[in-house]
């Protein structure tokens, strides 16, 4: 095969060609003489090895895992200060906020109709709307009285960051590196520290040949910069994300008057950001369009400060230009790393924390010949890769000292679900050696398959889960083992205390954080068969808790009989000096209070019931029976209201992690359909049927994750999880879609789009009918300065979307919208 370097081609180019091949195939037929191919990323230079999936090659654990710079800020001030004014993105850009191609989101300078309800004035605009907003969107006290403002407590912080090709060494054996994308050319991106109440704006700069779209996910923030699909940055040109930081505010009665409150309950902890671009997500990703952005709110500062969670003293809990950009060349010197210049010093960058270390596990492809990233753009059931990377690299090391540490862990990865363990030294050789059972047994032994958890808690060390998504749970559980779906984000404390016991200073010891969880095509996680139509599928993407009667089924997933190790961590001995210069040793442990969520949505307030059925038909992925259509809204929730949504899977054995733009959600229920799990077809789905013997599981999940707050809801091979969200702050367009980045690009989205009021929503089924679009207009089309609004108003601000282009894909008529609806609970 060549290695001859070619040029990059426009993804959703190549994708067309894919996705033509599965849903028209006669357009394959057109005359194509004289045009050229896609490109070398047409058909991917070598295949997923599941041999090589479950192993690490012989280089593994070479390399040490590198950590995600944090980038200073180009300007920091108050509103006032930053509106109009040219540098704020350097001295090399002169635009102001909003002077870019795509501009900046309208809540920037104007205030929305709807935030009238809020006490809010429409008629102010730029700095006096943005002072009545910071009066409006309320406060919140601290233990000690510290009062903190909603909107804009702090001076807004400006970044600016160029996305960029970059080449990375991936396989070492390779005689070429990789060719990537990388948010400021690093992969993973940046790591960018946000701070509730203290807005930011991000320039995004795309000297790409494909167009990208941001997406932060687990924000609150506006549709103008949640990365819509069609909300692009396209190639040589940029736009201003503006994320306010603020939180959601939750409505009180209080007699007879409404009061409006932040909902601390909302306060984010571990975001993380990626690309959203329509029909490129998946390959974008991989290349990638990655990053964490841990958000720190004043309670998590507290649990810092008062040495509840893991810290390295002040510098944690602190921010050296917190309000202030500091432009002194000497003071710079101390704060800028010299090798990257724009990005903090390890030591100096805001909150600090070398006990607090982010863990991005991905997985792709490598050519070993080549060195690049292969990737099949006609695969649509979703990409798996056989070399496992943490934060960018394959199977790198990390070095710790024997205390408590904080990891967040990300499941990055394009389709691949993680089971993730910690095994000693001597248990991971043990296991990956013999197997864990010990000795060679039949792998097609549901026993002996099923078996093998029990085993693995055997071995397996104990740590403390503190959250789960964007958000720490109410208290700290002992685990020993976490099942990550793609986007799920895990929070977990381990003491290496406890578990290098008695180290001596500069003695090591050695464990693997590894994955036991099988899978070997785009379906799920799946033991390995002969027969690719086994149905035995893995039941339930959460671990099991059995019950007393015994009346729930207990079915606990299956595992690999040998772990494959992520992470090599090597922990080492301190010395009574050393450790006397260190902060006192955290003192979270099982059962440490943490955040609480006071405002479970109880059933007089849900106003309406959808149901979604997530499923496989004409060689794509769809939702109700329809492909995705960027043009029309799907639902149309009215903004200050809760609803609760049913999400099915359409079955097949397929694993769909549902995530939804914009709010967090609470699990109601969870149910299954056993007897479904006997229908598999190794080609394709089957018809969507009714589901009759589902059989509630709630209580199989701890009830702390339970009632905790989630954004990526995991549906398993036939359940059905019903959730409820409230709706606030925004309007739309926003989109919930399958977390398997190939579903997501094949159509496996829908719009859905908060309206301030239930006029311009008809009476029909939402299900069925999709909507016009109502105000969205404001956002989708782009008046420049000076011409009129939809409201009437003349626009101060450059903001949203070029036209919407024509749909790739045949739409669905209404008539193909699923009729199978779950009836609300209660038959109601």
């Amino acid at each position: 095969m060549s290695s001859e370097v070619t040029p990059l081609v426009n993804r959703r180019d190549a994708l067309k060609t894919g996705v033509a091949a599965l849903v028209a195939q006669a357009a394959l037929a057109q005359d194509t003489a004289g045009q050229e191919r896609a490109g070398p990323y047409d058909l991917p230079t070598v295949k997923f090895n599941a041999g090589l999936s479950t192993t690490v090659p012989p280089w593994a654990f070479r390399c040490r895992l590198p950590q995600p710079l944090v980038p200073r800020p180009t300007f920091i001030g108050r509103f006032e200060e930053v509106d109009r004014k040219p540098g704020t993105f350097g001295p090399q850009d002169q635009r102001p906020v909003g002077e870019v191609f795509h501009g900046v989101a309208l809540e920037w300078g104007q205030t929305p109709e709807h935030w009238s309800a809020f006490g809010c004035n429409p008629q102010k605009t730029g700095q006096e709307s943005w002072k009545d907003k910071q009066q409006h969107f309320g406060t919140y006290q601290l233990p000690g009285g510290k009062t903190i403002r909603n909107w804009g407590h702090l001076p807004i912080k400006c970044y600016k960051i160029p996305i960029l090709e970059l080449t990375k060494q991936l396989h070492p054996e390779s005689a070429f590196p990789a060719r990537m994308y990388g948010y400021a050319g690093m992969v993973p991106g940046p790591l960018l520290k946000m701070r509730l109440g203290q807005p930011v704006v991000v320039r995004y700069e795309n000297h790409l040949e494909t167009e990208v779209s941001i997406h932060l996910h687990g924000g609150h923030s506006p549709s103008h910069s949640d990365g819509f699909p069609s909300f692009y940055v396209l190639q040589g040109k940029a736009r201003d994300y503006f994320y306010p930081n603020i939180l959601p505010l939750h409505e009180e009665r209080l007699e007879d008057r409404v009061t409006f409150q932040p909902d601390l309950g909302e306060s984010q902890s571990s975001m993380w950001y990626h690309d959203h671009g329509m029909d490129g997500t998946g390959y974008n990703v991989s290349k990638g369009l990655a990053g964490f952005a841990p958000c720190f709110g004043e309670q998590e500062l507290q649990w810092l400060k008062s040495g509840v969670l893991p810290s390295s003293g002040k510098a944690s809990w602190t921010d050296p230009e917190e309000c202030l950009l500091e432009t002194d060349p000497e003071e710079i010197a101390k704060l800028e790393d010299p090798d990257h210049p724009g990005f903090y010093r390890k030591e100096k960058e805001p909150f600090y924390n070398q006990f607090d270390i982010p863990l991005v596990l991905q997985d792709r492809v490598l050519d070993p010949k080549t060195g690049q990233i292969a990737f099949d753009t006609a695969g649509h059931n979703g990409y798996l890769g056989d070399t496992m990377l943490v934060n960018g690299v394959p199977y790198p090391y990390l070095e710790c000292l024997n205390r408590k540490y904080r990891f967040r862990i990300l499941d990055g990865s394009n389709s691949r679900v993680f089971r993730v363990r910690l095994l000693s030294e001597q248990d991971y050789f043990t296991a990956r050696d013999r197997g864990i059972e010990g000795v060679p047994v039949d792998d097609r032994d549901p026993a002996v398959i099923l078996n093998r958890g029990s085993l693995y808690d055997q071995v397996s060390q104990s740590f403390l889960r503190i959250g789960k998504d964007s958000w720490l749970w109410s208290k700290a559980l002992a685990r020993r083992s976490i099942v990550l779906a793609m986007a799920n984000r895990a929070d977990i404390i381990v003491d290496f205390g406890k578990l290098a016991a008695g180290l001596a200073p500069g003695e090591e010891k050695v464990f693997y954080l590894v994955n036991t969880m099988p899978q070997f095509d785009g379906r799920g996680p799946k033991v390995a068969l002969d027969d690719g139509g086994d149905p035995r599928v893995l039941p339930l993407p959460f671990d099991t808790i059995a019950t007393a009667d015994g009346a729930v089924p207990t079915t606990a997933v299956a595992e690999m009989s040998r772990p494959q190790g992520l992470l090599k961590i090597i922990v080492r001995g301190i010395t009574p000096e050393q450790a006397a210069k260190l902060p006192k040793e955290a003192t979270i442990e099982e059962g440490t209070p943490l955040l609480q969520h006071n405002h479970p949505i109880q059933d007089h307030e849900v106003v309406a019931v959808r149901e979604f059925i997530f499923e496989r038909g004409r060689g794509a992925w769809m939702i109700n029976g329809r492909f995705y259509d960027p043009t029309i809204a799907n639902a149309t929730p009215k903004l200050g209201t809760a609803e609760e949504w049913v999400l099915r899977n359409g079955g097949g054995g397929w694993w769909h992690p549902i995530h939804i733009h914009l709010e967090s959600h609470q699990l109601i229920s969870y149910e299954k359909d056993f007897l479904a799990d006997a229908i598999v077809d190794p080609a394709d789905a089957p018809p969507v049927t009714a589901l009759t013997n589902l059989v509630n599981v709630t209580g199989q999940i701890e009830k702390t994750e339970a009632v905790g707050l989630h954004d990526v809801q995991v549906l398993g091979p036939n359940t059905v999880a019903r959730i409820r969200m409230r709706f606030r702050t925004w309007n739309g367009p926003f989109v919930f879609h399958c977390h398997n980045l190939e579903h997501e690009d094949m159509r496996m989205m829908y719009n859905f789009e908060p309206v301030p009021s239930p006029k311009s929503r008809p009476e029909h089924d939402p299900n069925v009918i999709p909507d016009a679009r109502t105000h969205g207009n404001s956002v989708t089309l782009q008046p420049t300065v000076g011409q009129t609004l939809p409201n009437g108003k003349p626009a101060e601000y450059k903001f949203g979307e070029l036209p919407f282009e024509p749909l790739p894909t045949p739409q669905a008529p209404a008539s193909d919208a699923g009729t199978l609806q779950i009836p609300p609970r209660g038959g109601k």
